[in-house]
């Protein structure tokens, strides 16, 4: 009979993990419930503490201050470097990647399917910036690319207080009547992260005037 510590429960526990932070389940800043989580995917403590440490590696999660783990909410310095970086990787990824490659891998978002809720929006997002690394066939860029993208995730999903609009402003990244798509795509990459990077920094100035 395989243990608590065998690999395959710590991935399925890790992997069940991942979903529920994906899937927008905890409260950043709240500690998280390790017996809740345990029942929920069928484990004892040890495989979701485990798991929970491997997100802590991985930025996701932090240390609560009386114990166990959280969602970080992240300060707008940090937001701003994190955004800054992914704008970078992003920049990089659209001047390696052939333009006929890049219109196919961001076809299957151009029909925007009316997901309107917060989590729905970051998830598209995430998607939507993950397939741009992806059409480089590079598995490093996707894979840091997939890192920011879950570290910005919780940042996302409270940013879209208007989803529809939210979605509006994906559906440009998708917007296929352009001359020259990779261009056009690398100025809305741009356009977009600048966005963000203004906000946080219009936060940060607000602050220091308190």
């Amino acid at each position: 009979m395989m243990s608590a510590m065998d690999p395959p429960l710590h991935e399925r526990v890790y992997g069940g993990l991942k979903a529920d932070y994906l899937a927008g389940l905890f409260v950043p800043g709240k500690k998280i419930d390790i017996q809740e989580l345990a029942t929920r995917h069928r484990s004892s403590k040890t495989p979701v503490r485990e798991a929970a440490f491997t997100m802590v590696g991985e930025g996701l999660l932090t240390h609560h201050a009386d114990g166990g783990f959280l969602v970080p909410i992240l300060a707008p310095k940090e937001l701003v470097e994190l955004l800054y970086w992914h704008m970078q990787l992003l920049i990089t990824v659209l001047a390696t990647v052939k333009e006929s490659t890049l219109r196919q891998a961001l076809q299957p978002y151009a029909v925007f399917d009316q997901e309107t809720s917060a989590v729905g929006i970051a998830i598209r997002t995430n998607e939507i910036f993950l397939a741009m690394a992806e059409a480089t066939g590079n598995r490093e860029a996707t894979l840091d690319v997939r890192r920011l993208n879950d570290r910005l995730h919780y940042s996302r999903i409270a940013e879209a207080t208007a989803p529809i609009y939210s979605a509006k402003e994906l559906a440009i990244f998708t917007s296929m009547e352009v001359e020259s798509f990779r261009k056009a795509t690398r100025r809305r990459v741009e356009a977009y992260h600048v966005r963000k990077i203004d906000r946080q920094l219009q936060v940060i100035r607000s602050e220091r005037q308190i």
